[in-house]
């Protein structure tokens, strides 16, 4: 069951504003996969996941000039073309809200780079044609949360043991599914993500 966190009125609201501000990133220059892994890491993302009230009335351009703090020159105006990478932020908000993933949990099973892929197949049909399409790579993992982040990060069942502080047989055990990583104690869980950089959430099974 989904946990919406903002309520449906503010739905077409999020997915224009991360419509646009993935293309006004695209447009001043910022590579597309780079700029979607930076923003699904930011506060921003974590701010619309939680339903903050500030994040959900806020412009694209706000949104922009947080994630980067004055290190870009973000446009004035909200002119916008609705292309491909429009589409991709509106589609995965659209998502996002749906299912009550985080957008890095997302990113993991459904990279940025596929989304964009589906654009000339998807993006005059339907929203639930891509609700199915998106719903078959979370069907396709195979291995864990756990195994999938840790590779990501390019380390070693040894080298994550040892960087979060927790025993190498305990990582083992989660990523064979052998003990019920959802069942971790909290101080497990908060040293795994952090050595990890990224969400408790992000480690637990649907």
């Amino acid at each position: 069951m989904a946990i919406q966190t903002y309520n449906d009125l503010y739905l077409h609201y999020i997915a224009e504003n991360l419509g646009v501000m993935f293309e006004h990133a695209v447009d001043i220059g910022i590579n597309p996969t780079i700029f979607w892994n930076t923003f699904i890491n930011s506060n921003v993302a974590k701010q619309i996941e939680k339903g903050n009230p500030k994040y959900l009335t806020c412009s694209a351009l706000d949104y922009l000039n947080e994630i980067y703090a004055g290190k870009r020159n973000i446009p004035e105006k909200e002119d916008i073309n609705k292309d491909m990478y429009y589409w991709a932020g509106w589609i995965l908000a659209q998502y996002q809200h749906k299912k009550g993933y985080s957008f890095y949990k997302i990113n993991n099973n459904l990279p940025i780079e596929k989304v964009l892929d589906l654009y000339f197949t998807l993006h005059e049909a339907d929203v639930t044609k891509f609700y199915d399409v998106a719903d078959t790579y979370f069907k396709k993992q195979e291995i864990t949360n756990l195994k999938k982040i840790r590779q990501a990060n390019e380390l070693s069942q040894s080298e994550l043991a040892k960087k979060a502080g927790v025993e190498l047989r305990s990582i083992q055990m989660y990523e064979q599914r052998r003990n019920d990583i959802n069942k971790a104690q909290g101080e497990t869980l908060y040293k795994l993500a952090n050595a990890l950089g990224c969400n408790i959430e992000d480690l637990l099974e649907n």
